[in-house]
């Protein structure tokens, strides 16, 4: 299910399940997490690293979220 939600990234036409937009959001909750807690153990040198990290994917989950609620707001308006 998970990997769907990524490669379904720029489907804004199907329809999608409300239960699986509310797991794959808290599959992300928690992979973000553990990049939280990864910073706290790494040396200071790598604190950028980790940062840029969390960055980086937390903007990339913006956009299969976006298709996902477009997905369950079609299955809702059918």
């Amino acid at each position: 299910m998970y990997a769907q939600y990524w490669l379904r990234t720029f489907d804004y036409k199907g329809i999608s399940k409300l239960s699986h937009l509310i797991a794959n959001l808290f599959i992300n909750i928690i992979i973000l997490i553990i990049i939280n807690l990864v910073g706290l153990v790494v040396p200071v040198s790598m604190e950028n690293f980790i940062v840029t990290t969390y960055y980086v994917l937390l903007i990339a989950m913006l956009f299969p979220t976006a298709a996902m609620i477009v997905r369950v707001l079609n299955r809702k308006k059918r």
